[in-house]
């Protein structure tokens, strides 16, 4: 399966705000992620769905030569915030992220500020090149499946989030091993959207950031959290 991409110069996405937003076919995303096939994807349900499964199935957008020339046409202004994946995910080879579409990609977006979150396996393979991608100014963000393995990942160097409870009313903490977390400050305050936060934009930055499961699976992923907040 050849995976897929659609681009969108200015987003009506309220979450990131008018800015570049890439999507990319559900083939991208691990099996592994506890949020897959019914688990409470936040992209998996809403307006977002849709255009999702549009991608997924080859009525919009293309393959990655789409994307150079989408991503050309659209002539952004030098260092354009650009949400990579609003849905799905890096692309692999069977749980290892494909390192050359990896080093494409951030070659397409030289000169803006692209960033994402992935939810692969962090096994060393993939790590090396999600250290790369971070090194070469394309920032992958790793989405963890405990506030352990987040503070652990932030101690090793990585800009790291994860998931907390819905009913968490933390806004921020610091944990045994002196690690600060931060919410998500567009969770804590109206008008705040990806454009104006760009929190996790920075690969350098000295917290965690912290998401409550949102959206119509939020019980499910409260569910697979489960009671650590």
């Amino acid at each position: 399966m050849i995976t897929r991409y659609h681009f969108t110069p200015k987003s009506s996405n309220a979450k990131t705000g008018p800015i570049a937003v890439t999507t990319t076919s559900n083939d991208s995303c691990p099996t592994t992620c506890p949020f897959n096939n019914g688990g409470g994807c936040y992209a998996a349900s809403g307006p977002l769905a849709l255009h999702w499964r549009a991608v997924s199935t080859g009525k919009r957008g293309g393959d990655l030569s789409y994307l150079v020339d989408a991503v050309a046409k659209a002539k952004l202004p030098a260092g354009s915030l650009v949400r990579l994946n609003q849905a799905g995910d890096l692309p692999h080879n069977n749980g290892i992220i494909n390192f050359e579409v990896l080093r494409q990609i951030e070659a397409i977006f030289t000169g803006l500020r692209p960033f994402t979150y992935t939810h692969h396996r962090q096994n060393h393979e993939n790590l090396q090149y999600i250290k790369w991608a971070n090194l070469a100014g394309l920032t992958v963000n790793l989405s963890c499946d405990s506030e352990s393995q987040a503070s652990l990942r932030h101690r090793e160097g990585f800009p790291a989030v994860c998931v907390v409870r819905s009913d968490d009313q933390r806004r921020s903490w610091i944990d045994a091993d002196g690690v600060r977390f931060q919410t998500c400050p567009a969770q804590l305050k109206d008008g705040v959207t990806c454009q104006t936060c760009q929190l996790c934009t920075r690969a350098d930055r000295a917290c965690v950031v912290a998401f409550r499961a949102h959206g119509t699976g939020k019980a499910k992923v409260n569910a697979s959290v489960g009671p650590e907040a």
